[in-house]
């Protein structure tokens, strides 16, 4: 045997140890891993002493609360006396007059707002014409009115529309001086402040066909006044002064007023 089979040799038992050795503490180390743990003694507390339990307390009966009868309500009788009764007012006595200021027979009027006239028509007789006035509501109603009557034949023109107190006055002066006093002034024309004309929605009218009946009571017996008592009143108008009138104005057949409004019926109201 030479000197290097023996080294052979003796590395391979060297290395078989090694790995006895390895294989033996791989052994202990997992049996080491594997056995339970020592149980350690744990001391148990003391059991706690017994409490005897308290006498029980005397029972003691609970008091039912007795509910307070209900108060009865007090009985209303009715009572015998008589009761005073506050008559009705007595009514008021019918008024066949107005209340208002007359003079002569005639109302009192205040002038229309001259923002509400607008133009009617004109009267025009030859070479002479003249514009007039109404107010909106009485105008449109004429308008239409006139229409109406010319489709039947019947030719209507406005005479005379607003006017105011001053140039009344100056008509009134007139009628004095022709008839000779106010009250006789006062039949046939309104003191100034009393016409119906201040108040735009009176009208005197005229048959264009008969200028010889303007401001007459000729008119009465023309064509154009039977048209007006037939139809007037379908447009609002009526007659101012009627024969007989209570304000005992004399029988005017051109002189017609206009109420087919509110206003226009609270102007004229007699009450």
């Amino acid at each position: 045997m030479n000197l290097s089979s023996f080294s052979k040799r003796t590395q391979f038992i060297v290395v078989m140890l090694l790995s006895a050795t390895i294989v033996v503490v791989v052994g202990l180390v997992v049996s080491f891993q594997l056995s339970p743990p020592p149980q350690t003694a744990v001391n148990s507390p003391p059991p706690a002493p017994s409490i005897p339990a308290p006498p029980p307390l005397p029972t003691v009966p609970l008091a039912t609360p007795t509910p307070e009868p209900l108060a009865s309500p007090p009985v209303v009788v009715p009572s015998t006396a008589a009761v005073p009764v506050t008559p009705p007012p007595a009514a008021a006595p019918e008024i066949s007059q107005p209340v208002q200021e007359v003079k002569q027979g005639h109302l009192a009027y205040q002038e229309n707002d001259p923002a509400r006239l607008v133009v009617v028509g004109s009267y025009v007789r030859g070479d002479y014409e003249r514009t007039e006035l109404l107010d909106y509501e009485a105008a449109e109603s004429f308008h239409r009115m006139a229409a109406a009557a010319r489709a039947e034949g019947i030719q209507l023109m406005p005479i005379s529309g607003f006017r105011t107190i001053a140039d009344q006055q100056k008509l009134f002066d007139r009628q004095i001086q022709r008839q000779g006093s106010v009250e006789a002034a006062a039949k046939l024309s309104a003191p100034p402040g009393h016409s119906e004309h201040h108040t735009g929605y009176a009208i005197d009218i005229a048959d264009v066909t008969r200028p010889d009946t303007d401001l007459k009571y000729a008119l009465e017996e023309t064509e154009a006044y039977r048209w007006l008592t037939n139809h007037a009143h379908e447009y609002g108008f009526e007659l101012s002064f009627p024969p007989g009138n209570w304000q005992q104005v004399s029988f005017e057949p051109w002189h017609w007023r206009y109420v087919g409004s509110p206003r226009a019926q609270a102007i004229f109201a007699t009450k």
